[in-house]
């Protein structure tokens, strides 16, 4: 996953080593938690992570009124920010549930 969003060349720069190791233990448990999400969900879910010094970031920021990281953005409604993956995976379930049976309503046929 990393590779895939380009994480891996940024982590493995000299870069990387610069920082302190709390910094350091804190991404590479988010990269964990990110691979893990998208291990169970595949292509149920799209992860898509944005550097909060970017404009992109900014503009993320300031339109889910966001100031503590990592923040998550569920279905672009629904937003958690913290560290606690079995709250974060009730949040992803309950948004997968709920579009599977809005898909599920939108393909039978209607009753006249």
């Amino acid at each position: 996953m990393a590779d895939q969003v380009g994480l891996r060349g940024k982590r493995d720069g000299g870069d990387f080593d610069e920082y302190p190791e709390d910094l350091k233990e804190g991404y590479l448990r988010l990269c964990s938690w990110i691979n893990e999400l998208a291990r169970k969900y595949q292509e149920k879910i799209r992860i898509e992570i944005i550097g909060v010094q970017t404009f992109c970031g900014l503009f993320k920021s300031i339109r889910y009124w966001t100031q503590t990281y990592p923040t998550f953005i569920v279905n672009k409604r629904e937003k958690y920010t913290g560290r606690n993956k079995s709250q974060l995976d009730l949040i992803i379930q309950r948004h997968l549930a709920s579009s599977s049976l809005s898909q599920r309503n939108d393909t039978q046929p209607s009753r006249a």
